[in-house]
């Protein structure tokens, strides 16, 4: 089945999923469900992106006090990938919107039109890292949101999502 007229795009930090032919009139909810299912994927793909090693510790007691205590050993390089976890605030701001949803946080305020599925990143340094800009030109772009997708949808698996919602939807119907 091969039904849908989707487009992919990546949007400075964001991920667009859009462009659904006649059948997101027919079957809404079933697309967005759908949209959903593959936001969904692509942000657990993209966290995995941000999930690097960071400052290796040692943890020791201290023979005087007798208190525990840790020192970094290893700071592993600034610009490996996927993304070393400093603060883990980049990974903490990654989110995504399910179609027609708003969220909003200290960053600003994100809305996805009702056949719109984003995953982003609203963090000020995302776009930073992500294209390799700025204070990362040394290390190059390491592009998490845009490999996420490649991952994602590698077997098709965003138009999958969809297609399945809308056969559940159809079969719900009672539609071949």
């Amino acid at each position: 089945m091969n039904v849908l007229d989707i487009s992919l795009r990546i949007e400075g930090d964001r991920v667009l999923i859009e462009g659904l032919n006649k059948l997101s009139q027919e079957f809404p909810r079933a697309v967005q469900r759908g949209m959903g299912r593959s936001a969904k994927g692509i942000h657990r793909a993209a966290y995995m992106f941000l999930t690097g090693p960071g400052a290796h510790r040692e943890y020791k007691v201290s023979k005087k006090t007798g208190k525990k205590y840790s020192k970094k050993i290893v700071d592993t390089a600034a610009g490996g990938y996927p993304v070393p976890v400093r603060t883990g605030h980049l990974r903490r701001q990654l989110d995504w919107l399910f179609p027609g949803q708003t969220k909003s946080n200290q960053y600003g305020t994100f809305s996805a039109g009702p056949n719109e599925a984003i995953i982003y990143d609203p963090v000020p340094y995302a776009d930073v890292i992500h294209e390799g800009k700025w204070t990362s030109k040394a290390y190059g772009p390491r592009r998490y949101l845009t490999d996420a997708l490649e991952m994602f949808n590698r077997g098709l698996g965003i138009q999958m999502a969809i297609e399945d919602e809308i056969q559940k939807a159809k079969a719900k119907a009672g539609l071949k």
